[in-house]
């Protein structure tokens, strides 16, 4: 039989209970509902008298007598009927909302209760004392009660029990004191050990680290040597295109009249060309109707980006170092000329004509342009070196140019397609067009080592020979450090180079500006000997 009901209501984080024993029970927003919901919890669609569900107590449970049926309420997860017993636990929702309400019927206690179960039994000496407590004057001085209650109460205890209970608290403390110092000498021995491991694995990380050190060290030099063997390779891909042969001819004119001057007439044999006289100097004169005396010339350039490009002076004015133009008879003052300047890159079909620039007045240095509108943009730009330190002696060293001219192209191929084209290409422009069509102009790529250092050259022992004047010289950094100008010929394992930043600070006073580095350009090649 139901005497009352718990309700237990939940919305959201909100929980409240309700212990209610009324004969009807209206759960609601209304001022008369013993269960009292805000307004905001529930439905806009609910009605008007705010009365959710109503309940009744009849025959000893409570019942459904009574709901908003606008409202989408379900007992148990089906509608709400009317005249529903409410159980223990059911559960009543109002859709489209979070308002649940939990329910537990209260039933009746027994109409009698056993007392027997729960009387105290007092001992005769506690209460002795309490009523000589309440007797005593002093019934509210809690500290006699307290002396009077513990002296009786030691009186009454066995001593066989109070032996046992001191035995039982020596052994508890004995124990305790036991488990304490133990655990103090295990924290101990743990924390030694833990000292210990510590130290280990510092020595271990220690050594680790020295051996990784050493790993660190042998790689690095076995990367250097890696390197240096490569760097050569490294650079003929990276910028071997920008490096060009050069080639031209010059001539004599007559100082004052501007006449050109030409072998005689009686030592011009059928072709045109000059009869040899043995070691006799070659008389020119601005008389008669042979060929003009023209030289030709062979070098090597190289690209360092807006067009300009690098050579000794003795390839820009080959007139200076050439020892036909020293030989000419003295009894005509000429006037050299040259006649045309010529650039052949690798991998481009037509030689790309040159203008000159501007030459050094110590340095046997010289800056040329290219006489064309529109450069390509296949030409790799050749970095140049700007740090001093980084030239050495005993450091790699790689040389990339044209020494002994097309001869050296033509020494590549067979000794029958080399006589071949010989034959069919007479002068030195058509035997260069053929081998620029045909993608033979390549650079020689030598390599060796700084064997001394000078102000003004760097001497070198990278293998080279006439026709590489005005090859770049590249370092270990993978950037030009000088500009190679002459050979040795007692040793032919020594050259020499003039040092960049003179070539970079005659190429500013032409014009050139210094272009922003490249980062991904640089080579990854860069290797101490």
């Amino acid at each position: 039989m139901a005497t009352g009901l718990v309700i237990h209501l939940s919305s959201g984080q909100d929980k409240h209970t309700h212990v209610l024993t009324d004969e009807r029970i209206r759960i609601g927003n209304c001022e008369d509902c013993a269960v009292r919901l805000r307004s905001s919890s529930l439905p806009a669609d609910g009605g008007n008298n705010g009365v959710v569900m109503e309940l009744a107590r009849a025959n000893g449970s409570y019942r459904v007598v009574g709901f908003d049926r606008a409202l989408s309420l379900t007992l148990n997860g089906k509608p709400v009927r009317m005249d529903k017993e409410i159980e223990d636990g059911d559960e009543v929702r109002i859709d489209t909302s979070n308002v649940l309400l939990t329910f537990y019927p209260i039933r009746s206690l027994p109409a009698v209760v056993d007392n027997r179960s729960h009387e105290a039994h007092v001992a005769p000496f506690i209460e002795q004392a309490a009523i000589e407590s309440a007797a005593t004057t002093r019934r509210d001085d809690a500290k006699v009660f307290l002396r009077e209650f513990t002296r009786e109460l030691v009186r009454e205890i066995n001593p066989s029990t109070k032996l046992i209970t001191l035995t039982i608290a020596v052994a508890l403390v004995g124990g305790i004191l036991y488990i304490g110092f133990s655990m103090f000498k295990e924290l101990q021995r743990t924390r030694r050990l833990i000292d210990d491991q510590r130290a280990q694995l510092e020595k271990s990380q220690n050594q680790a680290s020295q051996m990784n050190q050493t790993l660190t060290d042998i790689g690095r030099s076995n990367k250097e040597i890696r390197d240096s063997l490569s760097l050569a390779v490294k650079l003929r891909s990276d910028y071997g295109a920008g490096v060009c042969l050069i080639a031209g001819s010059y001539y004599f004119v007559e100082a004052g009249t501007g006449r050109p001057l030409r072998y005689p007439e009686g030592q011009v044999n059928e072709s045109g060309g000059p009869v040899q006289t043995g070691g006799e100097p070659t008389t020119l004169t601005p008389d008669g109707k042979a060929a003009i005396a023209e030289y030709e010339f062979v070098g090597t350039g190289f690209y360092v980006g807006d067009g300009y490009v690098v050579t000794n002076r003795h390839i820009a004015q080959p007139w200076l170092a050439d020892e036909r133009a020293q030989s000419l008879s003295s009894t005509v003052r000429g006037q050299p000329r040259l006649r045309k300047l010529n650039a052949y890159f690798p991998e481009h079909s037509q030689p790309m004509p040159l203008k000159f620039k501007v030459a050094g007045t110590r340095d046997d240095l010289a800056v040329c342009t290219l006489d064309i509108k529109d450069l390509p943009t296949d030409i790799p730009m050749l970095p140049l070196e700007t740090d001093e330190d980084a030239v050495a002696v005993g450091k790699t060293v790689v040389m990339m140019g044209y020494p002994s001219g097309p001869d050296r192209l033509l020494a590549l191929l067979d000794d029958a397609e080399s006589r071949g084209i010989q034959q069919r290409y007479g002068s030195l422009d058509a035997l260069l067009g053929y081998l620029a069509e045909t993608r033979r102009i390549q650079p020689l790529t030598t390599q060796g080592n700084i064997t001394d250092l000078d102000v003004r050259r760097i001497a070198y022992d990278a293998r080279t020979a006439e026709g590489g004047s005005g090859a770049p010289v590249f370092g270990n950094t993978g950037r030009i450090i000088g500009v190679n100008f002459a050979v040795f010929t007692e040793n032919q394992a020594s050259n020499f180079a003039v040092p960049i930043q003179y070539g970079i600070a005659l190429l500013e006073r032409s014009g050139w500006k210094q272009p922003p580095p490249k980062d991904a350009k640089e080579p990854e090649n860069s290797a101490s000997p």
